[in-house]
């Protein structure tokens, strides 16, 4: 007849419950799998804060990163607006050897001054040429100016500085040479993260 110990039997071989289940430290397991409590639990309190916290941080710099992409593009497009003009303000002063003003404006034909819905005013000062921002501008760029002014060199070729870039060595105001009224740099009042490096 078996011996009933703690509710073991031995059966001539490893102990078993009354059941038959095996137990290899000689005991019986009569708990069932161990339940993690820890890892069922939701998030806290604190938890969610900082979750949503890392969330709008990333949320807030990406809509600033793109904000900022879309006004340089509207920076460069107004800028390609000035290209044709460069061309005619560096003639203009090969031909005369004076800094051309407001008329070079006035003679550019309208396609070529109709490419930007950003720009609602182009000066030339002395060679210089303002672009003034208007309203359809992102209100970060309405109402400034952006400048491009242009400097000779010894050989009178005419460089181009945009902004509040510093000029390099050995170029002079356009008109320097001459004697004549010279154009004069004016900064940007735009702020630099908005501007081509070639600006700031």
């Amino acid at each position: 007849m078996p011996l009933l110990c703690g509710g073991t039997a031995r059966r001539n071989g490893p102990l078993t419950d009354r059941w038959g289940a095996f137990s290899l430290e000689g005991t019986v397991n009569r708990q069932g799998p161990r339940t993690h409590i820890a890892s069922e639990r939701g998030l806290s309190t604190i938890e969610v804060v900082v979750a949503l916290a890392v969330t709008g941080l990333m949320l807030s710099l990406a809509f600033a990163a793109v904000d900022t992409y879309v006004v340089r593009g509207q920076v460069a497009e107004s800028l390609a607006l000035a290209v044709p003009l460069q061309h005619r303000v560096a003639h203009a002063f090969r031909s005369s050897g004076v800094p051309p003003g407001n008329d070079l404006v006035r003679e550019q034909p309208t396609g070529e001054l109709a490419g930007s819905a950003y720009v609602d005013n182009i000066e030339i000062i002395d060679g210089r040429i303002d672009l003034r921002f208007g309203r359809a501008a992102d209100a970060a760029l309405a109402g400034h100016v952006l400048s491009l002014t242009p400097f000779e060199t010894a050989d009178l070729d005419v460089v181009w500085v945009c902004g509040s870039a510093v000029p390099g060595v050995g170029l002079h105001p356009l008109g320097f040479s001459g004697g004549s009224p010279h154009a004069v740099q004016a900064p940007a009042s735009i702020e630099p993260r908005y501007l081509p490096r070639a600006c700031r």
